[in-house]
């Protein structure tokens, strides 16, 4: 690893006696086919296809939600419910999921593509979930050409004003990959959604992993955390025209929308974006905190590591280790002692969003 590779120098972080997020994978499927994401690819093979798509169970049964549910109402109530992977509205009991959890008190959140919205929108009513967040990608053909399914943006627009109108309805954020497929379309899409009740949008710098940062990655830790490419095979980030992104979002940050905006990581000029796209190995931010503060479960059962994007090894299933177990194993705390002893960061992980902190 050369040194301009290496994170700048940050202090160590011990594991919390909790976690403060339990992200559930509630299926291994998606209804979409994005053509930035390893599973709209149907690269399965990869980490991130594999967090996602690698459970043998194609949903996970209701009694398993229980059982952690339960499980998180007595070991860490205050921690934040996520139905996140793989598409939770293609999941079945989601509805009763969230009404079991609010009557645990717990809080949850839900992240969906938007295409099942309308249907299950009443299912968001009488505050049983906090928070809606929706994945969209640009101005209506703009996303139904980079997610593959015509109409799939109107209806998710029509979800988001479904739920709003609900008793009791979550805040509603949208957030949006930023790709080569959407520069250029950014500002147009923000003032198509300005109508929208959202409370925020998030336009979010690709999370990617590149052949050459996963060899440069293994060289160190393939042994024990193999890194492999993600989200760079239809689609690729190091061709995004950077000046062109630049003015772009230099112009929307000096602009006033009727919902907040940020742009994660806050990297807006020409010099950064540079950085980040045509210099992958460069890390932008100084340590991942995700490891220390998220705990993932997949529709089997079992633990991934941090989150859909984390390197992929066997931990423990929940079933017999519960999530104390889990987020206490040596496997977890073994990643954790390797990122602390690293600086903060490993090679592949200089653009997952777990890195971005500081």
């Amino acid at each position: 690893m050369n040194a301009l590779a290496q994170p700048a120098p940050a202090a160590r972080l011990t594991t919390a006696s909790r976690p403060g997020h339990v992200v559930l994978g509630v299926n291994n499927f998606c209804n979409l086919r994005c053509v930035m994401c390893d599973v709209g690819t149907g690269n399965a093979e990869t980490n991130f296809g594999a967090n996602l798509m690698g459970a043998r169970t194609k949903s996970m049964p209701w009694e398993l939600f229980q059982g952690i549910a339960d499980d998180m109402a007595a070991f860490c109530p205050e921690a934040h419910l996520g139905f996140a992977f793989t598409e939770p509205l293609a999941w079945r009991p989601l509805g009763d999921a969230l009404a079991y959890a609010s009557a645990l008190g717990l809080y949850s959140t839900v992240t969906t593509n938007g295409l099942l919205l309308p249907k299950r929108a009443a299912e968001f009513a009488g505050g049983r979930c906090r928070g809606l967040f929706v994945s969209l990608d640009g101005p209506a053909a703009l996303h139904d050409r980079i997610r593959r399914h015509t109409g799939s943006f109107a209806r998710a627009v029509e979800g988001i004003r479904a739920v709003a109108a609900l008793q009791d309805a979550p805040e509603i954020s949208v957030f949006c990959t930023i790709s080569e497929h959407n520069v250029g379309h950014l500002r147009t899409f923000l003032s198509d959604i300005s109508d929208l009740p959202l409370k925020h949008v998030g336009l979010i710098h690709n999370n990617f992993v590149t052949p050459a940062m996963a060899n440069e990655h293994n060289v160190l830790y393939g042994a024990t955390y193999p890194a492999t490419p993600s989200n760079s095979f239809e689609s690729d980030p190091t061709t995004i025209d950077i000046a062109r992104l630049a003015d772009e979002l230099a112009d929307i940050k000096a602009s006033t929308w009727p919902f907040s905006v940020s742009i994660q990581p806050d990297r807006t000029s020409e010099a950064d974006l540079d950085i980040y796209y045509h210099h992958p190995s460069q890390f932008v931010g100084r340590r991942c905190h995700d490891a220390f503060r998220i705990l993932m479960v997949d529709a089997d059962g079992e633990s991934v590591p941090v989150h859909g994007r984390c390197y992929r090894f066997p931990i423990a299933n929940v079933r017999e280790a519960g999530l104390e177990g889990i987020w206490k194993h040596s496997s977890i705390e073994a990643l954790r002692t390797a990122l602390n002893e690293a600086g903060g960061l490993l090679p592949a992980c200089s653009r997952c969003c777990g890195g971005f902190g500081t």
